[in-house]
């Protein structure tokens, strides 16, 4: 495991816990065999919850690092191996000054604590004539995918608290205390945190301010090998100036895009050995690339979406598979931002090197190899995981039509959309003063599509719907505790569109209005010029949280509303 440096500015009881967890880490594959070849793709620091609590401190602070980045290809020129790259010393907004926060590994039942530190530099005004875009040093935490509450639970401590105004959030020289129990009856499986600020979100998770939860379940049975090694992989590109840096959020959306990097290095190396057997969890960190994964020669069997584990099945990855986007497989295997995906990776038996890829997906045409593994070494005899040992959930048993009538049954339509600040589906006029779009006439590099361009959530309807979350304007959507409902999210464009709700997870039925084998997720892509239809249970949890394009740089500029669930409608 690669153990980064925890931050000199920790307690000297938290430092004890980031020890603790480094030791106490994920178990590693032997790594005998006489195997020469470094692997090189690194791990972040692992901190386990001792006593059913895991306490740590998040500083948001600057790190200045030394990046080896990949140039990013264009579909007529795929990367090869290895691809052109240079070294970058790069000055950008961090947890803790290490390019990846700590792993959090906790069980069910356990207490994240964590105190949020912004030890930023003050805001810098006039990056944009729009002023809610110049509070890219606020910030607060999002928990992702976590079944937990969303409100400020009591006073000074927040739960999962993503509603804070551009101009508030946790400030430059501010803090804020967070606490999230996770249910006994969660989910297992990976998860992740990072920054939700409305307005600065893309500039500080492009910079490389995540990390990563796994969730366990003494009770799983699905990998219990100890031979078995188990690793997170951040997948990310970086948009940097000249000088190495991402200051403003026209910076993350204009400057030049790096190749894809695993967890903060460009092509690593992974080193197995012939036979040998890895459990792999994927995150997409990325803007707004997908990440459509293939490995040659190699078996890959995906088992979990999202935390959400398959239905006693896995599945196959393979270039065929990859490239199977009809409604029955939509949307297979890839990752648009924000989403995860657990896999089973079996080496080759045959000595060599290999490339993980990612191979075209809809709305990129571009190849890369993102990786090489080199398996080398004595052979080893794991046995593959079986489909079979994949725990079932109460929780998220199928979501029946008598059920869904049972629980009200309400269906709502909703599209996220970017159009023409005119265009008629908007709620025309806009109020005098507010900001939907950035003006033709602002003086920033800023690429030409995002301007006059209003990027907006509503309610499905011909006219007068559609408003960015900025606006005064901006609906919400109230739902009943306990209520079971049918959401359809149409898309409005091309882009697929990544939608993600927080704190309750998608039982998804049908895709462009056909019947498909239902399958639970949090965060999916929505069809090109299409629609996802899900069923959501609204348990446990009242409070206003939202849902939005994943794509934070849309979502930066208002493709975002509001749920508020109540005892009562």
């Amino acid at each position: 495991m690669n153990a980064q440096t925890p931050s000199t500015d920790f307690t000297r009881r938290e430092a004890l816990q980031w020890s603790f967890g480094l030791l106490a880490g994920t178990t590693l594959a032997a790594c005998g065999g006489s195997s020469a070849t470094e692997d090189t793709l690194p791990d972040a620091p692992a901190l386990r919850s001792a006593n059913g609590v895991v306490s740590l401190e998040l500083n948001a602070q600057y790190a200045a690092q030394t990046i080896t980045v990949g140039s990013e290809p264009d579909s007529t020129t795929p990367t090869s191996y290895p691809g052109a790259s240079q070294r970058v010393a790069t000055s950008l907004r961090s947890f803790n000054s290490v390019y990846m926060a700590p792993t959090l590994i906790v069980n069910i039942g356990d207490t994240l604590r964590i105190a949020l530190n912004n030890k930023l530099p003050a805001n810098v005004g006039g990056q944009s004539v729009l002023s809610y875009l110049n509070f890219q040093n606020s910030t607060n935490l999002h928990f992702h995918g976590l079944h937990v509450n969303p409100k400020e639970i009591r006073p000074g401590v927040f739960g999962d608290y993503m509603i804070d105004h551009p101009d508030a959030g946790v400030k430059p020289g501010a803090n804020r205390q967070h606490e999230v129990q996770i249910p006994s009856n969660h989910t297992n499986g990976i998860y992740w945190y990072h920054p939700h600020m409305h307005g600065a979100s893309n500039v500080q998770v492009s910079s490389g301010m995540f990390g990563a939860i796994l969730i366990r379940d003494p009770k799983d049975e699905f990998i219990t090998g100890d031979d078995i090694r188990e690793r997170v992989i951040f997948v990310h590109k970086l948009s940097l100036d000249a000088t190495g840096k991402t200051e403003s959020f026209y910076d993350s959306i204009s400057a030049d895009t790096s190749a894809f990097m695993l967890n903060g290095v460009f092509q690593p190396t992974i080193v197995m050995r012939p036979g040998e057997v890895q459990n792999w969890h994927f995150i997409n960190a990325a803007s707004f690339y997908p990440f459509n994964p293939v490995l040659d020669d190699h078996t890959l069997l995906a088992y979990a979406r999202d935390g959400n584990v398959f239905n006693k099945a896995f599945k196959s990855i393979d270039n065929v598979s990859a490239a199977n986007f009809d409604n029955q497989n939509w949307p297979t295997t890839v990752l648009y931002p924000g989403g995860r995906l657990s896999v089973v990776v079996k080496a080759s038996s045959t000595p060599g090197t290999y490339y993980l890829r990612a191979v075209e997906a809809p709305s990129s045409g571009e190849v890369e190899i993102v990786a090489r593994v080199v398996v080398e070494g004595l052979p080893m005899s794991s046995a593959l995981p079986s489909a079979a040992n994949l725990p079932l959930y109460a929780e998220h048993k199928p979501i029946t039509d008598a059920e869904l009538a049972g629980g009200g049954g309400k269906q709502r339509n909703l599209t996220l959309a970017y159009v023409p600040k005119d265009d008629p589906r908007l709620r025309l006029p806009i109020p005098t003063g507010e900001e939907w779009f950035v003006p033709t006439d602002e003086n920033v590099n800023v690429p030409g599509f995002f301007r006059n361009l209003v990027f907006a959530a509503g309610v499905t309807t011909p006219t007068g719907s559609l408003v960015p979350f900025q606006s005064s304007l901006m609906m919400t959507q109230t739902v009943a505790l306990n209520a079971v409902e049918e959401w359809t999210i149409t898309n409005a464009n091309a882009y697929p569109h990544p939608f993600h709700i927080h704190v309750n997870d998608s039982f998804v039925v049908r895709i462009n209005g056909e019947a498909i084998t239902p399958f639970w997720a949090d965060t999916l892509p929505l069809p090109p010029n299409g629609s996802l239809t899900f069923r959501m249970r609204f348990t446990d949890f009242t409070g206003k949280y939202v849902w939005h394009c994943h794509a934070l740089d849309h979502e930066d500029m208002g493709m975002m509303e509001l749920v508020e669930v109540v005892v009562d409608v």
